[in-house]
């Protein structure tokens, strides 16, 4: 009798052991997609086992919902879809995460179906929107608060990575001292101005690169006057690439420290808007004096951008504002062309104050986390993973960028969540300057470091095959080499010449209404100004009309906004 007592005592033990077994297994998870269940993203939880590290992979799969929006350019590989492709196979190998697709649609369609699906209620798990969806979804109370996950698994790289814009996508997402998005952050920099200037023409009429306003309006009278081509005739401009837009002028504008289309920090806190700032008005008044003296195109008012610089390719135009960009267009084909020698220089001012440029908030958008989901921490995973794939310890992994013989598909157009380093084509210029003071290659971490220096050096050694070739090697060199673009841009960052717009916020109900009306007026006002038709005064009624068709009310609802920030 004992025996059968403790035969069936030791098979209770041993049923109890095994129970205390497989729930140690559960715990500790079996990371073999075939044999763990899938936890749906839903309400309630559930006992799925979360890896506490920014990387670590989930026990149990968890199935994500999202939305995507696609570019008319998405191309993909053979068998690849955006349901199917290397980004959301490997969301589910390496994070266990089984990303799905609610719906995809063209991008040009892309907002009306947003619409659609915010007025449903109904939301993906997670959302790629822009600020005004992302203003709508906060209003409805349809977004997870993300500020404890996001301190909790956000990977360092990621912190850093989401703030090297010093902090202002963050702030962006942040409303009432709740993280309710994730800011998609860009490359700062891409707004800044700087002044291209032909060395050639500067050389024939024996002049120096500008120290000062004065500086750039002789440069200009010697450019418009002086024969710089040498072909006998008076038909070149002083100062071209203006258009009839005026983010055209931005770079002359600055120079005089006025900013028209930018929110600035007056100094009493407040935000006032750039385009009615007293600055513009001794601006517009210079533009109308170059252009009495013949050194602007007289027909600038009625061209686009392509059409302005037309006249740089055709060896007419010596100088323009411009932005870094402005060596892969226009200049590079220009260079092909005529081996015509541009450089940048920084911007100068009218006065002896430094000339400070301006760029907008570099963010592209927002992730938010349907409110309600069981796993909001997935979000935060996804952007760790997809920055650690650009700036982990081995650097950008090709294979998650490109692909197809002439890396012609853009595998990271796949990725549902991703930002950009802010700082990241900083640093290329910054590693490229590197590598030229040791007088070889520094390894970095920084992707197209490594291509920029090779391509520049290229330029200097005169190493190449042919004039495409040397294109690519010179466009390489003045966008990221010594004295390039990108060093203009560093230096404005470098010390504290880069102004970022003050406002990031959405669209308000007055700019909704009216501020199409009101840049309307602007341009035609500021253009009647620079070619004569309108006294300089004039902009002093513009400003009056200008406040009360609609830009006070749009004045006092980002002051509002930007009061609710700093809360």
């Amino acid at each position: 009798m004992r025996k059968w007592k403790w035969n069936n005592t030791l098979l209770v033990f041993i049923a109890m052991l095994l129970v205390f077994s497989a729930g140690c297994s559960s715990e500790g998870g079996n990371n073999t997609k075939t044999e763990a269940p899938t936890t749906e993203g839903s309400e309630g939880g559930g006992e799925n086992s979360i890896a506490e590290a920014p990387l670590g992979k989930y026990a149990q799969t968890v199935e994500v919902t999202t939305a995507r929006g696609l570019p008319p350019s998405l191309k993909f590989m053979p068998g690849d879809s955006i349901d199917n492709n290397i980004w959301y196979r490997d969301y589910l190998e390496e994070l266990n995460i089984k990303l799905v697709n609610e719906w995809s649609v063209p991008q040009a369609q892309l907002e009306q179906k947003m619409n659609v699906t915010i007025a449903s209620g109904k939301i993906p798990d997670i959302l790629a929107v822009s600020a005004n969806e992302l203003k709508r979804l906060i209003d409805a109370d349809m977004v997870e608060d993300l500020s404890e996950v996001f301190e909790k698994y956000a990977s360092e790289t990621t912190k850093r990575v989401l703030t090297n814009d010093g902090g202002s996508g963050m702030q962006a997402a942040t409303y009432e001292g709740r993280l309710l998005a994730l800011p998609k952050v860009g490359f700062t920099g891409t707004g800044a101005r700087m002044l291209w200037i032909r060395q050639d023409w500067l050389d024939k009429t024996g002049l120096a690169p500008p120290q000062s306003m004065e500086d750039v309006m002789r440069i200009a009278e010697a450019f418009s006057k002086d024969d710089p081509d040498g072909n006998g005739q008076q038909d070149t401009l002083g100062l071209g690439g203006i258009d009839k837009g005026t983010v055209s002028m931005k770079g002359f504008f600055e120079s005089y420290h006025a900013y028209p289309g930018f929110w600035l920090k007056n100094d009493a806190g407040e935000l006032v808007y750039g385009d009615v700032q007293p600055e513009v008005k001794l601006a517009l008044e210079k533009l109308q004096e170059m252009f009495k003296s013949g050194l602007l195109d007289p027909e600038f008012a009625v061209k686009d951008t392509a059409k302005a610089y037309e006249l740089i390719a055709a060896n007419k135009v010596g100088m323009f504002y411009g932005g870094e960009g402005a060596v892969w267009w226009p200049l590079t084909d220009h260079y092909k062309k005529d081996k015509v020698d541009w450089r940048p220089y920084m911007l100068v001012s009218h006065d002896g104050q430094p000339a400070k440029t301006a760029g907008a908030v570099p963010i592209n958008g927002y992730f938010v986390v349907r409110k309600g989901f069981a796993n909001p921490e997935a979000l935060v995973k996804l952007m760790n993973f997809g920055i650690e794939k650009q700036y982990g310890p081995e650097g950008r992994l090709e294979k998650y960028w490109y692909a197809g013989e002439n890396n012609e598909i853009a595998v990271s157009s796949y990725a549902a969540v991703i930002a950009n380093d802010p700082l990241e084509l900083i640093d290329i210029h910054r590693g490229v300057q590197a590598s030229f003071d040791a007088g070889q290659y520094v390894d970095s971490p920084i992707a197209d470091v490594k291509r920029h220096y090779e391509l520049s050096q290229k330029f200097l050694d005169g190493t190449f095959s042919d004039i495409k070739d040397e294109g690519e090697a010179w466009s390489s060199y003045k966008w990221a080499g010594q004295g390039s673009g990108m060093n203009m841009v560093s230096n404005y960052v470098r010390d504290g010449l880069y102004l970022i717009d003050e406002y990031s916020g959405p669209s308000t109900p007055t700019m909704t209404a009216k501020k199409s009306t009101l840049d309307k007026m602007r341009d035609e006002v500021f253009t009647k100004i620079i070619m004569g038709q309108a006294e300089v005064d004039t902009f002093d009624r513009f400003v009056d009309d200008w406040k009360k068709l609609g830009g006070n009310d749009i004045t006092r609802e980002v002051n509002e906004w930007y009061e609710a920030k700093q809360q």
